[in-house]
């Protein structure tokens, strides 16, 4: 698998009216760049969450609703519906025109000046959010599925270390062999290999229950891919150390600018200003403007009528906004709206300050532990090369050598699972800044 490269590039948030496409060859391009500039050392499943892009029915609904979204803008910028209202008189209404007949009024309303461009406003910004919603879902989305592939990776070495130590194990037998060539203690060459049978036995029986596990992981990562349940999964052959430091955050403001729960909440900072004026708007007067037809028929001459016909009125409306509590109960329901979605951002940076705080903490600790078993590790191969000379010359009993052997086993377990982690948690600093794959 290719490594996917940090990169410098700035990418601007998209205009809302983007359809899917461009927002796919749009990620397509940007990972393509992504993989082109240095790193730090972190890897992903490119061609797997691409494949996850397409097919995971999770975003793709979050892809759906965004679009869905999308249509709402051009609604909220169009005038209300026309009016239209009819009367019809039976019998006809004596007037002095003739009978009258028929009414018919047709009314557009307007509201205040500015009032339609702050709901397109609106719009947008519900628009931008829900593009963050989806975001956020495809970033979760690629954090589980990079976890689940280096689980698999994990799962995978782990069976190829077993496989390497039973081996080791087995070739043990020409040892005990050799250290009993004289033909004395047989019940001690008997009980040495009993025990190298029960160490292998273990082992081989830890190495299926990873293969269920793999099986399981397999089937996991394949369905949240839409790849069939048992398709093959391809890892690298080993993963690079990752020993870089975890860089300090910036200001609040620029430290996780891409990461979508934070244009979620900018975008719902700037929906509360933008309700907030349309709060004030709503407090003027409405017009409407229309024409009203009526329908005279012949009347009675000898009553005074006359021979009827067409008559048109043009008619305008305005409302009254009186009522001064509920004018003013308005305006401070979008000054508290706007002041409470500002200290929802300043609270959504916070979070994300804090997560990256324990993630500073957690990298540095695995950096530590790395540290320490692969020096644990070089010590007890230097002590195992002893305690064989010794056993092959009859200064050191099989239990010991059997003892270091699950000692070796234990630190190259726990250094395969410090790697891992790491990069787990690289992955989540990465979906946090919104950083390689996740940008």
């Amino acid at each position: 698998m290719h490594k996917i490269k940090n990169t410098s590039v700035i990418t601007a948030f998209p205009v809302v009216n983007w359809q899917w496409n461009r927002l796919k060859w749009g990620w397509v391009f940007i990972l393509f760049l992504a993989m082109a500039l240095p790193s730090h050392g972190q890897v992903y499943p490119e061609a797997y969450l691409e494949q996850a892009l397409e097919n995971n029915p999770a975003l793709l609904a979050k892809q759906r609703e965004y679009e869905a979204t999308l249509s709402r803008i051009h609604l909220a910028g169009s005038l209300p519906d026309p009016q239209l209202t009819a009367g019809i008189y039976t019998p006809p209404m004596g007037r002095l025109m003739g009978d009258h007949y028929l009414d018919l009024g047709l009314m557009q309303p307007f509201p205040w000046f500015g009032t339609l461009g702050k709901q397109q406003e609106a719009a947008e910004q519900a628009a931008i959010s829900k593009y963050s919603e989806f975001l956020e879902e495809r970033n979760r989305l690629f954090l589980e599925l990079t976890d689940i592939w280096l689980e698999v990776y994990r799962n995978n070495r782990q069976m190829e270390l077993l496989s390497e130590f039973i081996e080791v194990l087995e070739d043990r037998e020409d040892i005990i062999y050799t250290r009993y060539g004289g033909g004395q203690g047989q019940s001690g060459l008997m009980l040495d290999l009993y025990r190298l049978e029960i160490q292998i036995a273990e082992l081989s029986n830890r190495k299926d229950k990873l293969e269920e596990e793999h099986h399981a992981l397999r089937r996991i990562f394949n369905n949240l891919t839409g790849r069939e349940e048992m398709a093959d999964i391809e890892t690298p052959a080993a993963l690079p150390e990752n020993t870089a430091p975890l860089p300090e955050p910036e200001n609040n403001r620029e430290a996780f600018a891409n990461n979508p729960r934070l244009l979620r909440a900018e975008s719902a900072a700037k929906a509360a200003r933008i309700r907030g004026e349309l709060s004030n708007l709503e407090t003027r007067p409405r017009f409407g403007v229309g024409l009203q037809y009526a329908l005279f028929g012949a009347g009675d001459p000898a009553m005074g009528q006359m021979d009827g016909g067409h008559m048109l009125m043009p008619m305008v409306s305005v409302s009254l906004p009186i009522y001064g509590k509920k004018n003013r109960a308005t305006r401070e329901e979008g000054r508290l709206l706007a002041e409470q979605a500002t200290f929802s951002r300043q609270e959504q940076a916070d979070v994300l300050h804090r997560e990256w705080f324990r993630l500073e903490r957690t990298i540095s600790n695995l950096q530590r532990d790395q540290e320490f078993f692969n020096q644990q590790l070089n010590i007890t191969y230097k002590t195992e090369e002893l305690v064989l000379t010794g056993y092959a010359s009859g200064d050191e009993r099989f239990d010991e050598l059997l003892r270091i052997q699950d000692q070796l086993i234990e630190l190259e377990w726990r250094l395969l699972e410090v790697l891992v982690d790491r990069h787990k948690k690289w992955a989540e600093v990465d979906k946090l800044r919104a950083e390689n794959i996740f940008r």
